[in-house]
């Protein structure tokens, strides 16, 4: 063995601690005793033949014999007369010391005895060795010491002061003895260590077993269970009697039965899904199984542990379904219309054969909700939806996209384009017949017409984007048209050509000074205090006049001028920031700003926007960045770096317009955001609708799952305050029922008071 590896070892496994220390004087005591009978037997057999010389050496012998006796017994009385390691250092010393006088007798008084008795105190020391395996067994250093000590002196002594055979065999003897002995401290120690790391996993593992949130139980090869934790029984319902010895084969859900079967012979399985009990309950679970063997790798069984995730599933699926459809109208919105197009797009009959797409628009929609109130708009959309969904056979799609848009589809018409052509138009006179007679809403009879733009979908096309395009397109055509009907032509994209010269002219925005920033607070419901705010861009258009972001944003996005505006927002929220702290006006948790997951693209964005706050002397948590969901879902490979880094220093993140994207749940759990936005269509019709109080109750109970801070956006009026603040009142909102967003000015007025003026108060 390697002698160097081994005093590695023992180094690396040694620890002081305690418990060591406690041991070293709990076992001294009875070692100590001996050491005082041992010492008389010495006197005895050699005071004959060295007279005085062994009596002065077993008295010292005695006197630190007794202090040792009397230090143990402080040490048990008094243990906290001294610290710990001042203890250990006592004891230390004295066992060298002690181990000194008896080496005594190896390399001094051997001289002066003849064979007989030179093996006497041999065997004395190798006694003595051998004894502190026991003594000293808490620590191995010391007692690999203590042997050193007493054995290497004695074959010092006999290897270079004899010669004759007898000695060089004992000297070979002792240094093998003393090398077996190193290696069998060394083994002892290490496995009490082991003994004392399986203990402690032992107990690690059964109060795991006892105490885990999972159910957790054990089953032999013939899946019987063995046993099973408190956890499970309570989760399904089951005695001690009625699950101990359960055959698991007589499981109804024979997908279970597979993964318990799957799991002994391949080693693991897992399962996540629906699950019906012996007592017909039934449970969304996640189950982990695996094998366990005994110490010849052999099979004995599994282990399984399950997790009820009902609740989880259960909200998870109510919001999936809420997020793709309408709340009021109960029809798919632009989330599920999304998905719809997808699967069409993608079926086997597209293509071949033509669909059809109406984009339907109510006119003069807006004048009802302005004259007769929200409620009568609601009422109005729910109507007409009813009566276009009687229309539509069990293959047809409509949905509304928010507001008062709506889209229908007719799927694989036909896969010749004037039998297609045919049935549009006949399908969407069908539509105008709907609007003939009167919406009856609270006794008004309403009459209302809409627009319908036509996209007749071509055998194979998958854009979708490009589809929305052109019908959003021919809508807006049918619209001037007087709400005629409108099919995409592609003279329609000259509209188009107005927008390419507003994005021209964005091009000059922020080097003509042109771009403002308004800010819209952020307030707590509880306190109804201000604690933050969000930051908006607006371009003041020399002929177009103010445009709010909605107008230019996009076009700036495709434009790629995106960045060149982000980074003048940040800098402008950096100026007025830095202005408020040296006025110590400055009362804020954050100002928040807008930007697209686009930007994070970009080489070194987190190092710039921390610059950015450094160069103004600005915190990293003074400024939070929003992130609207679709804008991240779009670009997640890409960003999530970056949000992560922007995080480590501090930055806090939150995504915007939540509920508005097309996979947003599967993302939160992967970043950690500070706070969630709920977008404004979630509560626009919160205090009539109490499904919308359930839709926006299941996405807080999402977000304080996973701890974020929540921020409602759109509050408008005081009913729907109240009924967010019976839901939470830690809630945060803005809208302009607090106050719209406004420009810097009337933002430092409204919103911020001189600190010192406040500490004073």
């Amino acid at each position: 063995m390697n002698l160097k590896r081994l005093f590695s070892s023992i180094k690396e496994l040694q620890t002081v601690d305690d418990s060591v220390i406690i041991a070293l004087y709990t076992l001294s005591t009875r070692a100590l005793l001996v050491v005082v009978l041992l010492a008389i037997l010495i006197i005895i057999a050699l005071y004959p033949i060295l007279d005085g010389s062994i009596l002065v050496w077993a008295l010292s012998l005695m006197l630190l014999t007794g202090y040792r006796l009397y230090s143990a017994y402080i040490f048990k009385h008094n243990p906290k007369k001294y610290a710990m390691a001042l203890w250990y250092k006592k004891f230390v010393f004295d066992v060298i010391l002690t181990a000194l006088i008896f080496s005594t007798l190896g390399f001094i008084f051997i001289h002066q005895v003849d064979h007989y008795y030179q093996l006497y105190i041999v065997a004395v020391l190798v006694g003595l060795s051998l004894g502190s395996t026991v003594s000293l067994s808490a620590d191995a250093r010391l007692n690999i010491m203590y042997s050193a000590i007493l054995l290497l002196p004695l074959i010092s002594t006999i290897a270079f002061l004899y010669d004759t055979p007898l000695h060089i065999i004992l000297t070979i003897s002792l240094i093998l003895y003393f090398l077996a002995q190193v290696i069998n401290i060394s083994n002892m120690y290490q496995q009490k260590n082991a003994f004392n790391t399986l203990q402690s996993e032992h107990m690690l593992l059964n109060s795991l077993f006892k105490n885990a949130p999972l159910g957790i139980f054990t089953y032999d090869k013939d899946l019987k269970v063995l046993e099973c934790n408190e956890q499970l029984k309570k989760l399904f319902e089951y005695e001690t009697d009625e699950i101990r010895g359960m055959d698991l084969h007589l499981l109804p859900d024979r997908d279970i039965v597979k993964v318990l079967e799957n799991a002994i012979i391949e080693g693991t399985e897992s399962y996540e899904g629906p699950y019906v009990s012996l007592k017909n309950k039934s449970f969304w679970i996640d189950a982990k199984v695996f094998s366990f063997t005994d110490l010849d790798n052999d099979i004995l069984g599994g282990v399984g542990m399950i997790e009820d995730k009902t609740k989880e599933h259960t909200a998870l699926t109510d919001l999936e379904y809420m997020v793709q459809h309408d709340v009021l109208t109960g029809l798919l919105n632009r989330r599920g219309f999304r998905n719809y197009m997808e699967n069409l797009v993608t079926s086997p009959k597209h293509q071949t054969y033509f669909s059809i797409l109406f984009y339907l628009d109510l006119n003069q929609f807006k004048s009802i909700n302005d004259s007769l109130g929200h409620q009568v708009g609601d009422d109005v959309l729910l109507a007409v939806s009813k009566r276009l969904t009687s229309l539509l056979g069990k293959d047809c799609m409509v949905s509304r996209l928010g507001g008062d848009e709506f889209i229908i589809i007719i799927p694989h018409v036909s896969e010749d384009k004037n039998m297609a052509n045919q049935e549009a138009e006949e399908f969407s006179r069908e539509i105008q017949d709907l609007f003939l007679e009167p919406f009856i809403i609270k006794e008004m009879h309403l009459h209302i017409k809409s627009s319908i733009g036509i996209v007749l979908m071509d055998p194979g096309y998958k854009d979708i984007v490009e589809i929305i395009r052109h019908a959003d397109l021919s809508m807006y055509q049918a619209k001037i048209d007087n709400g005629h009907i409108a099919y995409y032509d592609s003279s329609l994209d000259k509209q188009q050509k107005e927008l390419f010269i507003l994005q021209h002219d964005l091009i000059y925005a922020v080097k003509n000074n042109q771009l403002s920033l308004f800010y819209q607070p952020v307030v707590s419901i509880d306190e109804d205090v201000v604690c933050s705010a969000e930051a908006l861009v607006r371009w003041e258009h020399p002929t177009r006049g103010s445009l709010s972001p909605q107008d230019f944003i996009p076009l700036a996005i495709k434009a790629g001028l995106i960045s060149q505006i982000t980074w003048w927002v940040l800098d402008t929220i950096c100026q007025h920031i830095s202005h408020w702290k040296k006025e110590n006006r400055w009362n804020l948790e954050y100002i928040s700003m807008n930007v697209n997951a686009q930007q994070f693209v970009e080489n070194d964005f987190a190092r710039g926007f921390l610059k950015k706050l450094k160069e103004y002397g600005l915190e990293t948590n003074d400024i939070m960045i929003e992130i609207t969901e679709r804008s991240l879902i779009d670009n997640f490979d890409y960003t999530e770096d970056v949000i992560n880094e922007l995080r480590r220093q501090g930055v806090r993140c939150a995504i915007d317009d939540f509920g508005t994207g097309y996979s947003s749940l599967s993302y939160l759990k992967k970043l950690s955001f500070h706070t969630l936005k709920i977008d404004k269509e979630f509560i626009k019709n919160i205090e009539s609708n109490p499904s919308e109080v359930h839709l926006v109750s299941s996405i807080l109970d999402i977000g304080r799952q996973f701890n974020y801070n929540i921020v409602i956006e759109g509050i408008e009026n005081e009913r729907q305050l109240e009924l967010l603040r019976e839901l939470d009142p830690r809630l945060r909102y803005q809208g302009y029922h607090f106050s719209k967003a406004v420009n810097v000015e009337e933002f430092d007025k409204l919103c911020l008071k001189n600190v010192t003026e406040i500490q004073i108060l």
